[in-house]
């Protein structure tokens, strides 16, 4: 019987290993671009550290080093085609260089730097930095030694320059000071502590003294205003006014002759006259008519020094519609250098409201306070905005 073959066995197909973890596409991409995201932060943080890096010295240190090593041949092959270069220079600025060249010491450190600065162009910029900062440290001690040399002279004041020390007030309506000296004549010891005050000044000279004409011929080469101190009888009639006084039985013819030939004596360049005591005759309103009649004639002006609060030096003077100047302070009727400051004030007070002043001292009587007074005072009332002015600059 004949056999059946029996179909040959399929093959059976490997059976698919299904994945133990199942990937989640999106999971995937999430877990791909935080990745991503964090070696972008390193890579940014990796930079920012670079860069501090390259500006510290140190990095920079290391940084040249490995330029120089890569330099040195570099260098070795210019140095050797520059040498007959220079060879073939011949002018002499060529040959100054190659002496200087071999007179120059041992390359240091800092001429290294140097040549390599003309190899590597790229090394300047590093290099740089250090070259602003060496100046930079350099200049500071010196300007500092400077100012130190400077300083200590404007640290050192005059007590004069003391702009605050008299506590003057700033000047309003134009204030303008006058100051009159008066009884020089007497002798020239002390006249000139105050001719030679920075600033106009009047000084009113006693006729027929043995001084008289000295103390004339200083006033006036030392530039100040020339007064006459005209002499007249006080109310005491014991007080004896001194030679060329107007004495109370005069006439008016000689009254008006006292006053004239005493301003001849001092000469052509006295500018006017104020009375000397004359408590007596300036309460006479003819007498001071006669008094004012010399002035006009002899073309100078009168200052009423008001030893009298009953004086007719004004009613005279209206009568004639003449002007003519009054004194408002004593200064030294106290001899005591506070007090004498208390009436300068008092009279800054008067020109700030009336704008002018006139304040009259004595030569010989407060020739240790006040001079020194009001040279120390000047400064001060310049910058206030003062303005010192003779008695004629007043009219």
């Amino acid at each position: 019987m004949a056999t059946k073959k029996s179909a040959p066995k399929k093959k059976k197909s490997p059976k698919k290993r299904k994945p133990k973890v199942k990937l989640d596409n999106k999971k995937v991409m999430a877990a791909a671009a935080i990745m991503i995201f964090v070696c972008a932060v390193i890579l940014s943080v990796t930079f920012m550290i670079s860069v501090p890096e390259a500006q510290n010295p140190s990095v920079q240190k290391n940084s040249r080093t490995a330029v120089e090593k890569q330099a040195k041949p570099e260098q070795k092959k210019k140095t050797a085609v520059q040498k007959p270069a220079e060879k073939a220079e011949k002018t002499p600025s060529a040959k100054a260089d190659v002496k200087k060249k071999k007179e120059q010491k041992p390359e240091t450190k800092r001429t290294q730097e140097k040549e390599e600065r003309k190899v590597h162009p790229r090394t300047e910029a590093a290099v740089q930095p250090k070259k602003i900062k060496k100046t930079e440290t350099k200049a500071a001690p010196k300007v500092e030694q400077k100012t130190e040399s400077k300083s200590p002279p404007k640290t050192i004041a005059k007590p004069t320059d003391n702009p605050s020390r008299f506590s003057i007030p700033q000047s309003k309506n134009n204030a303008r000071l006058c100051f009159i000296i008066d009884d020089g004549g007497q002798t020239t010891a002390n006249i000139r502590k105050y001719t030679s005050l920075p600033f106009p000044i009047a000084i009113a000279v006693l006729p027929q003294l043995a001084a008289t004409k000295e103390c004339a011929r200083i006033v006036v080469a030392d530039r100040k205003e020339l007064m006459l101190h005209q002499p007249m009888q006080a109310q005491n009639l014991k007080m004896n006014p001194g030679p060329g006084a107007i004495l109370p039985d005069m006439s008016l013819r000689e009254v008006y002759a006292t006053v004239s030939k005493n301003l001849s004596e001092l000469g052509p360049h006295v500018k006017g006259f104020n009375n000397h005591e004359g408590s007596l005759i300036t309460c006479d309103l003819n007498m001071m008519g006669a008094v004012l009649d010399a002035a006009a004639d002899n073309k100078v002006y009168f200052v009423d020094s008001r030893t009298s609060k009953d004086t007719m030096a004004s009613f005279a003077a209206l009568e004639r519609d003449m002007k003519i100047l009054e004194r408002e302070v004593f200064i030294d009727d106290i001899i005591d250098r506070a007090e004498m400051l208390k009436q300068i004030m008092r009279g800054i007070d008067i020109a700030n409201k009336k704008g002018k002043v006139i304040m009259i001292g004595h030569i010989d009587k407060s020739a240790k306070i006040l001079p020194t007074l009001l040279s120390e005072m000047y400064p001060e009332l310049k910058a206030k905005g003062y303005r010192l002015v003779f008695p004629s600059q007043l009219l």
